[in-house]
């Protein structure tokens, strides 16, 4: 009787302290059908040039900065962002910075810098954090369609992956970057969407271990000044 007890008593003790296992997501149904869509709203923040901001449970301010150097021969953009969000693990911050540069002669560029753009965390975010984000080819049609970019964050040693797409709206950006989608193990989870007055966000569903970073990641891409977005 008192064996038979303990069994029952340890399997209860089992079932309580065993994490909860999330089922992949279906590539197959649409990833706009798969996450929760969420505006950004405005808010106070902790100043004039930190504004805030709330993403669904997620809140913050970005001090974000872009800069232009034009001479005959050269020009470079440079951008630089602060982040800090709140997660409900505690709050991440975010120090961005990458820009591109161009050599002309004559109004003929004859030399073009690999656009670069890099974060690194800190506060609750892992210790293995940091996200890269770089020019990408793509094919003829969609680098008409919108500038070509690809990137990937790091994140409790899961890599997760991103590159511009059209989510909503025109077909067409004028030359803007239009968003990004966001991809785990190449199945897609989330995304930015910046072709509307303002970001909206695609996020995995509540209690996904995917959502912490996908949110920080997409964060990140909505804050990077692009100097085709200028």
């Amino acid at each position: 009787m008192v064996i038979r007890l303990f069994a029952v008593c340890l399997a209860a003790l089992t079932l309580q302290t065993t994490p909860a296992v999330t089922m992949p997501q279906d590539a197959a149904v649409p990833m706009r059908d798969r996450t929760e869509r969420i505006g950004l709203s405005g808010r106070r923040g902790p100043s004039l040039f930190r504004p805030g901001f709330a993403i669904g449970e997620y809140t913050g301010w970005a001090s974000m900065r872009d800069s232009e150097t034009r001479l005959p021969w050269q020009s470079r953009d440079v951008a630089t962002a602060e982040l800090s969000i709140v997660t409900p693990a505690g709050e991440v911050t975010g120090n961005c910075g990458g820009g591109q540069g161009r050599r002309n002669i004559l109004g003929i560029t004859f030399d073009r810098e690999r656009l670069s753009y890099d974060c690194d965390y800190a506060g609750a975010a892992p210790a293995d954090a940091g996200m890269g984000l770089a020019l990408a080819r793509g094919s003829l049609m969609q680098r008409i369609q919108q500038p070509q970019r690809a990137g990937s964050l790091t994140w409790n040693g899961v890599e997760y992956r991103t590159e511009t797409r059209r989510i909503g709206g025109l077909p067409f950006g004028g030359g803007r970057v239009m968003g990004y989608v966001i991809s785990r193990d190449g199945v897609e989870i989330g995304g930015v969407d910046l072709n509307g007055m303002r970001p909206t966000f695609y996020l995995p569903p509540a209690g996904s271990p995917d959502r912490d970073a996908v949110a920080v990641f997409a964060i990140s891409l909505w804050a990077f000044r692009d100097p085709a977005n200028r």
